[in-house]
């Protein structure tokens, strides 16, 4: 096995993605995916996912195959990769031992990201050249960061990744940084409001009060729907069942949450007139349509993570967390982006 450093691969590669399972991190992967199969047309492409996107892995036309590797015994994950092809490129955006420990032992011709050593003592080392210095880079969020790389156009962790796998930077893209727009499989679905919100965050410093949410959508005073994984996933996850629960027993939004696919989530934000969430999968899925999305993200954790829909207004607090965005910062945003 080889460090890959965007040398040729030979024509039809076998090639293994590794992401794990949550939505955000599935967005990014679709960014890669979507590179690789620019480059290799021809590749075979598997992809080593998690419950979590199940619905959205099998529904992409992306990809040859998929397992879900998060979740699973390692040995199934290895016993499943053995009926594989071999493969002759591994790219692994995970920096958990697990993901590191899978890419070394998928033991394709070459890896790219995070990898046990080949003698397996600690990790292998990265590139020794502007791309493994920034995997090696602990301050992704920094302001300016785009500007210590040259190979970098955005702060965007998307342009990051597809850079750091030597792909991308694709004249006439639709995105800046020469990378594509994500590219999701999605459902259509009707009868839901034009106004959709997701409360649910994998941190809890990611969450907005729920007070505030209902001082917004009393001065919204429109139909409004409310996205998110089912009450029982929400406490496994997403810390804020009982939220919103206390939003749907008030009144103030349709309880949409669990009803809906994955594919059919997508589909649904294609329509609405404006989103309104806080840092998590459902503000990557409308950015695929370029919907109007106001997002509330922590301080700084924006330059990284908002991808580049040019109808996304970004609100970041001048200090702590995200409960410190103000309701009418947000009720202003909402004005200026969208007519409800």
């Amino acid at each position: 096995m080889e460090r890959w450093e965007g040398q040729n691969l030979p024509e039809e590669p076998a090639i293994a993605l590794i992401a794990n399972d949550a939505l955000g991190n599935f967005a990014i992967a679709n960014l890669v995916a979507q590179a690789l199969k620019s480059r290799y047309p021809d590749c075979g492409l598997d992809y080593y996912g998690g419950s979590r996107t199940l619905e959205l892995e099998e529904s992409c036309d992306l990809f040859t195959w998929r397992f879900s590797a998060y979740g699973a015994p390692f040995s199934e994950t290895l016993a499943a990769a053995s009926e594989r092809p071999k493969y002759v490129l591994v790219v692994n955006i995970e920096s958990g031992y697990p993901s590191k420990a899978l890419a070394s032992a998928l033991a394709a011709d070459y890896v790219c990201g995070p990898c046990l050593a080949p003698n397996a003592r600690g990790d292998w080392d990265f590139p020794a050249d502007e791309r493994g210095d920034l995997w090696r880079d602990r301050a992704w969020i920094a302001r300016g960061i785009e500007n210590r790389y040259s190979f970098l156009e955005t702060p965007f962790i998307g342009e990051m990744f597809v850079k750091l796998c030597y792909l991308g930077g694709e004249r006439g893209a639709p995105w800046p940084g020469g990378i594509p727009r994500y590219k999701f499989p999605q459902r259509p679905v009707s009868g839901l409001p034009d106004v959709l919100i997701s409360t649910g965050g994998s941190l809890p410093e990611k969450l907005w009060p729920v007070q505030k949410w209902r001082e917004l959508l009393e001065s919204l005073n429109a139909r409004v729907g409310l996205l998110g994984a089912a009450p029982k996933r929400q406490q496994q996850f997403y810390h804020s069942d009982s939220d919103e629960t206390a939003l749907v027993d008030a009144g103030l939004a349709e309880d949409w949450r669990g009803n809906l696919s994955l594919p059919e989530v997508v589909g649904a934000l294609e329509k609405a007139k404006l989103v309104i969430t806080i840092d998590n999968g459902i503000l990557h899925f409308a950015a695929a349509n370029e919907v109007p999305t106001v997002g509330l993200y922590r301080r700084d954790f924006d330059r990284l993570w908002a991808p580049p829909n040019p109808n996304l207004a970004r609100l970041t607090p001048l200090q702590g967390d995200v409960d410190m965005i103000q309701v009418d910062a947000v009720f202003g945003a909402v004005k200026r982006l969208a007519s409800v």
